[in-house]
């Protein structure tokens, strides 16, 4: 398995992770969460079908798409995190739908994934194959 494989795993749970939050629970995403799913959906998509296809992954399609959903998560955290954040996004960014063991909320769970991908996107390849 290459580090695409592992990429296209973690997403696809982020994906439907947020897909379970949203139309199972009834939680209703911010814009901020929809900028991340557009770029976590992004990534998944285009992963299963380069992957499945046997495709050519072009690393730095994923690698801004990921930089990008990175960028916005962190944000969206930050915001959460700071005492006036609420004067900062007025459309409803900052409901804490899930609060598990007092830090890991949806924002952060989507910044974990974005992380995970970071890393992995920009992990050195280990063959000409995998570049």
């Amino acid at each position: 398995m290459t580090r695409y494989h592992f990429m296209f795993i973690i997403s696809t749970i982020a994906t439907l992770g947020s897909l379970y939050f949203s139309e199972i629970r009834g939680f209703i995403p911010c814009p901020l969460c929809w900028w991340q799913r557009l770029f976590m959906y992004t990534t998944a998509f285009y992963l299963l079908i380069s992957l499945f296809r046997s495709k050519t992954i072009d690393p730095l399609f994923v690698r801004l798409y990921v930089l990008a959903g990175f960028g916005v998560a962190l944000y969206h955290v930050i915001l959460e995190r700071l005492p006036d954040g609420e004067a900062l996004c007025t459309s409803g960014c900052l409901i804490k739908w899930v609060n598990y063991f007092g830090f890991l909320t949806i924002p952060m769970m989507s910044l974990i994934a974005f992380t995970l991908l970071l890393i992995l996107a920009f992990y050195p390849a280990r063959s000409n194959n995998e570049a």
